[in-house]
């Protein structure tokens, strides 16, 4: 029978214990705020202080107001089209004018069926490797990191070109492309218990920024994000501290 699939991601419980952990006192002190798209930024009439539009589960726009300063951890398409809401914020856009980010098509597998008495664990013996396939370039068995279910999951990522070619293509048709990359490089052929594909619009830096981080001092506003320095989770991490000592130094 064909394997179940989906057109959805869900972030996993390993994947949001780290950020959850760090807004913790936030959350308690009732001062983080989810579900809210920030549409505008203002500044208000008198003072250096700026005022979000923000649109929530409500029918009508809200402004949140009393901000000493504005920090965008966006990528940096999103980023340049708020920033674009401000005059104030022409020196940042085109300081960023050089960053090219591409989407990322990705593939998630899952084998359970792996772990029962008397099968081996499928495929190769090698638990990543990066891939010249003309659809993807990395290839991740999940599984094999520590703290992660004996499941056997897998994570394929599609390359930026094929990703930005196929960008618009509906997510089945996707699905089964990448499944026949996946086999054709790891040689698992059998339909897995679960598979489903993501785009990620805003996923690859082609074009980094060349610096740790942004910030107009005068105005207020700063931008960080993977995408100041590269494209890897570190260079989010490394972004976003050299921000916030940059605030802290004041």
């Amino acid at each position: 029978a064909p394997a179940p699939t989906e057109a959805h991601w869900v972030a996993t419980p390993d994947m949001q214990a780290l950020p959850l952990a760090w807004a913790a006192p936030l959350w308690d002190a009732d001062r983080l705020h989810l579900g809210q798209r920030v549409t505008k930024l203002e500044r208000q009439p008198g003072s250096r202080g700026w005022s979000l539009h923000v649109e929530t589960t409500e029918p009508t726009t809200q402004i949140r107001a009393g901000f000493d300063e504005v920090i965008l951890a966006l990528p940096a398409p999103q980023a340049r089209q708020l920033l674009q809401t401000t005059p104030l914020a022409l020196s940042l856009v085109q300081g960023m004018a050089a960053v090219e980010m591409a989407p990322c098509w990705a593939l998630t597998l899952s084998y359970p069926m792996a772990t029962e008495a008397g099968l081996s664990t499928l495929g190769p013996q090698w638990n990543a490797a990066r891939t010249t396939h003309e659809r993807a370039v990395w290839v991740a068995r999940e599984s094999s990191k520590p703290g992660r279910s004996q499941s056997e999951r897998w994570t394929v990522l599609a390359s930026p070109q094929w990703s930005q070619e196929h960008r618009a293509d509906d997510a089945p048709r996707v699905l089964a492309k990448m499944q026949k990359a996946f086999g054709e490089i790891t040689r698992i052929r059998i339909p897995p218990r679960h598979a489903s594909v993501y785009l990620w619009p805003h996923a690859q830096t082609l074009s980094p920024l060349g610096r740790s981080h942004l910030r107009n001092k005068d105005a207020g506003l700063g931008l960080c994000g993977d995408w100041c320095i590269g494209r890897r989770v570190e260079d989010a991490f490394v972004s976003g501290l050299e921000m916030a000592l940059a605030l802290v130094a004041g």
